[in-house]
């Protein structure tokens, strides 16, 4: 199994219907799996084991977003999109030991900013998703067409183009982050562990 897994991010989001420009509401929901062991190399074991499934590969952490729109169109001598609201709730999954003085100080330590930084990973992923939907309601929101039914088609024409939009940003965030992972201390301690064992084995 390899060490390195990607962190990768669920966004699940609902079609877009057609509202009024606002900021985008939001709730966020923080769920943890239990993770133990003695050991960095436990730990770690427990993460793949327990994990989320992200697009059928597995995950340390996750994200997945559902949405839902409030507005309605407006026909006067144009057709608009009125009172347009987006509401995003937010689900992160992250790891949790269920009993870290197990752990020896160093390892305790480098577990601590290693958790500290998938819940930031995942927090980053929710930043992205609420700029592209900000940016999608002001789209929304200068809708101003002659009929009903061509304010519906342009809303549902732009939701696809933030959606793939969106998703590069995503895409992007990831591979840059992938660096930091390989280099993360606690991941680089769980290598050295693995490497000391798997020599001690050999020997």
């Amino acid at each position: 199994m390899k060490l390195i897994q990607l962190l990768l991010i669920a966004i699940m989001a609902s079609g877009l219907a057609a509202g009024a420009a606002a900021k985008p509401a939001f709730t966020t929901k923080y769920v943890y799996y239990p993770v133990g062991g003695k050991t960095p190399q436990d730990i770690y074991r427990a993460m793949l084991n327990k994990g989320p499934r992200v697009n059928g590969a597995k995950a340390y952490a996750a994200t997945s977003a559902v949405s839902s729109q409030d507005g309605k169109l407006t026909q006067a001598g144009t057709c608009q999109i009125k009172d347009y609201r987006l509401n995003i709730d937010f689900e992160i999954k992250l790891p949790k030991i269920t009993n870290e003085k197990v752990l020896a100080p160093l390892d305790r330590r480098r577990w601590q900013q290693f958790s500290r930084f998938l819940k930031l990973h995942e927090e980053t992923h929710r930043a992205i998703w609420l700029g592209c939907a900000a940016n999608l309601e002001r789209q929304v929101h200068a809708i101003d067409v002659k009929t009903c039914a061509e304010a519906d088609a342009r809303a549902t024409k732009l939701w696809e183009v933030a959606r793939k939009s969106c998703t590069k940003k995503h895409d992007a965030f990831d591979a840059a982050e992938q660096k930091k992972l390989i280099r993360h201390p606690f991941v680089q301690l769980v290598y050295r562990r693995s490497q000391q064992t798997h020599a001690a084995k050999v020997q």
